[in-house]
């Protein structure tokens, strides 16, 4: 299904798709993992919140080791069916673990009346990088999934230590100016649903004939679906998780000879 979605990217997309794909994919690097981490973790320090901001390093830096680590230790199964990256180990992917790294801690730093919109950003910013490694054969529909799922698992315990914390978890009685977690779930759990659906008329398909059979670009769609989705609810998730509870409270440092 892998194949069949990487091979169906050029019967949806035109090479303009596919060029615009490319120069969204080469956004993310280093230099921008750097420059953009490092200035998330930088508001954290300057609102006061150091546990914080030693928080999204750690979702940063752990998320993005785990998915290199896991490239690394995860072969790549010979299945019988090629593709553009042939037998290549790719999962996780790199690039998308990056940019949900950097949307997850970015919700996090962000004011919580903020959440919202820094959120809905952060979904459209994972979800087109997701999908250009895909139009661009650098990755296959699952290493995308896998990197938001990584993302997930460190976002989630970092969040929960957080918590826990005696001295976070603060509330107040001001709350969001908007909420999107309901929607983001239900949109995402539909996504997913369909693309789900999707998969068993591949699979039904993939036991009829040989991958060439199957309607490629069909297979592409129900990817990018996929994909979609799981970044909505894999975001969706912090917001449930926080609702209006501040996290971290200030450092406030006692003035001499207080």
């Amino acid at each position: 299904m892998d194949a069949a979605a990487v091979k169906g990217r050029r019967n949806v997309l035109s090479k303009e798709g596919v060029r615009v794909a490319h120069t969204v994919h080469t956004t993310i690097d280093i230099a921008s993992l750097v420059l953009f981490g490092g200035t998330i973790v930088g508001i954290a320090v300057l609102r006061g919140r150091v546990r914080l901001a030693a928080g999204v390093a750690a979702i940063i830096v752990g998320s993005l080791a785990t998915t290199e680590l896991l490239k690394r230790v995860l072969p790549r199964p010979d299945l019988g069916v090629a593709d553009a990256l042939r037998n290549a180990p790719s999962y996780p992917s790199g690039h998308t673990t990056i940019a949900m790294a950097l949307s997850i801690g970015a919700i996090l730093v962000a004011p919580r009346r903020l959440r919202a919109g820094v959120a809905v950003i952060g979904v459209a910013f994972a979800s087109a990088i997701g999908c250009s490694v895909v139009v661009t054969a650098s990755h296959r529909p699952s290493d995308v999934v896998g990197a938001a799922l990584v993302v997930t698992a460190w976002s989630t315990a970092t969040i929960a230590y957080l918590l826990r914390s005696t001295e976070l978890g603060h509330s107040s009685q001001r709350r969001s100016w908007m909420r999107v977690e309901p929607l983001m779930v239900i949109v995402g759990s539909a996504l997913v649903g369909s693309a789900f659906l999707g998969i068993v008329g591949l699979t039904i398909a993939f036991h009829d004939g040989p991958l060439d059979a199957v309607e490629l670009g069909r297979a592409f769609i129900i990817a990018a679906t996929t994909v979609i989705g799981t970044v909505m609810l894999c975001t969706a998730i912090p917001l449930v998780s926080l609702q209006d509870t501040e996290l971290d409270r200030p450092v406030r440092f006692a003035r001499a000879g207080a």
